[in-house]
């Protein structure tokens, strides 16, 4: 695994040639017709490159990680927008050599269909040979699972919520 993210950091931050051949866009209802979207900055830096790639993002530094895969803060190159987003970035040979796939594929569905304040808007997606990328909205804060179990009884309480 250490490996892994080590090729990651690597190709990442050095921004050797990576091409990704494939790039998808959100289909949620918040990708097109929110009347969110044009006061978003994100939106207007996604669109702005036109065939988006690794190469276009740059990674200011890792969030953490998680089963299948290391979450990064990144910035999409050019724009003075100053939009951040998290990028949820996926080794797939691990995941096919840990049966994971599935797992993958429903993340990225779910966060492709649906529109909830409580999930973080799919921006898109990118997929290369080696690695798959889901670019979604950064949500500072940290990590709300590891709040939720600090709380008592493991619950917010319907006053913090």
């Amino acid at each position: 695994m250490q490996q892994c993210i080590d090729d990651l950091d690597n190709l990442s931050f050095t921004t050797t040639s990576t091409t990704v051949p494939e790039t998808k866009r959100s289909t949620s209802s918040s990708s097109e017709a929110s009347n969110l979207v044009p006061r978003d900055p994100c939106w207007h830096a996604i669109r702005r490159a036109s065939a988006l790639t690794l190469e276009d993002l740059r990674f200011i530094h890792r969030l953490g990680s998680g089963d299948i895969g290391s979450i990064y803060l990144v910035e999409v190159k050019g724009g003075s927008s100053g939009c951040v987003l998290a990028a949820k970035v996926m080794d797939k040979k691990e995941l096919m050599s840990r049966k994971k796939e599935s797992r993958a594929r429903i993340e990225r569905e779910i966060l492709e269909s649906l529109d909830h304040p409580f999930l973080p808007t799919l921006y898109a997606t990118l997929d290369c040979p080696r690695w798959s990328c889901l670019l979604t909205e950064f949500c500072p804060g940290g990590d709300l699972h590891v709040l939720r179990q600090r709380q008592p009884d493991r619950r917010f309480h319907e006053a913090a919520v």
